[in-house]
């Protein structure tokens, strides 16, 4: 999958995990920064496990919050293979 493919999916999976509180026009609307659109603890977690599942690729919950910022920040995490509590 190419990146801008991957990026689409990851958009996909931030919808579907934040259930119905935010759209793509919301996401566009803050520069796809999940924490300016309002995500919850609860949405990260569901997207998380999402990731886990759907693309295959393990992110800890428990590293720092700058990787799960924006949808780019979470593609490019998913690039890199995901990442560990301490790096």
């Amino acid at each position: 999958m190419d990146r801008s493919a991957l990026r689409t999916k990851i958009i996909d999976l931030v919808i579907a995990a934040g259930d119905g509180s935010i759209t793509a026009d919301e996401l566009a609307g803050v520069n796809y920064s999940l924490r300016d659109a309002g995500y919850s603890s609860l949405s990260y977690m569901r997207l998380i496990d999402s990731i886990e599942n759907e693309i295959g690729v393990y992110l800890d919950p428990e590293a720092a919050v700058e990787h799960y910022e924006t949808i780019d920040s979470v593609t490019a995490l998913v690039i890199a293979g995901g990442i560990g509590a301490d790096a």
